[in-house]
């Protein structure tokens, strides 16, 4: 983790950080019927056409690798 802005700091300074969710903060958390209803919603708005991924293709792993490809 870093600061967004220079900290004037003397060097093995002790510091205190307090973590907060921001973005909690500032949006409505939703009940989990909100959340699956949402989920519906989504799923019911996909393209009938669309192929299907396998577990494999969507692990962490896979699109990891696949970024690297396209960086080299």
């Amino acid at each position: 983790m870093r600061s967004l802005a220079l900290l004037d700091l003397p060097e093995n300074s002790v510091v205190e950080i307090d973590v907060r969710d921001v973005i909690g903060n500032k949006e409505k958390e939703l009940t989990n019927t909100e959340k699956i209803k949402a989920f519906d919603k989504w799923m019911n708005n996909l393209d009938p056409n669309m192929p299907v991924l396998t577990d494999e293709q969507i692990s962490r792993e896979s699109i990891y690798e696949e970024q690297i490809l396209r960086q080299i």
